[in-house]
């Protein structure tokens, strides 16, 4: 994140396990890594899942991560989440 922040995520991590902060990051990572791996493997031809419910919750994780991966916008003044936004829209 620009402003040096660590997300409250990071910090939650550090606080309760004593990790560093890039231990942290990479814990984390590895988490979103194997849920990935999870829903892909998941909604990939799952009978309980119908495929219009599995791709609106592929894309719905897609959008949360492209909008969070590099902080979440509010304390950065340089109008990135906006743009963002925009082009997932138009």
């Amino acid at each position: 994140m620009k402003r040096g922040d660590v997300p409250k995520l990071i910090q939650c991590y550090m606080h309760e396990t004593g990790a560093s902060e890039e231990e942290a990051h990479e814990h984390i990572r590895g988490l979103i890594s194997a849920t990935w791996l999870k829903m892909n493997k998941e909604g990939i031809g799952n009978p309980h899942y119908s495929n219009t419910f599995a791709g609106v919750a592929v894309n719905l994780a897609r959008t949360a991560q492209c909008m969070y991966q590099f902080g979440d916008g509010h304390g950065v003044p340089d109008q990135e989440t906006k743009h963002r936004v925009l082009s997932l829209l138009v």
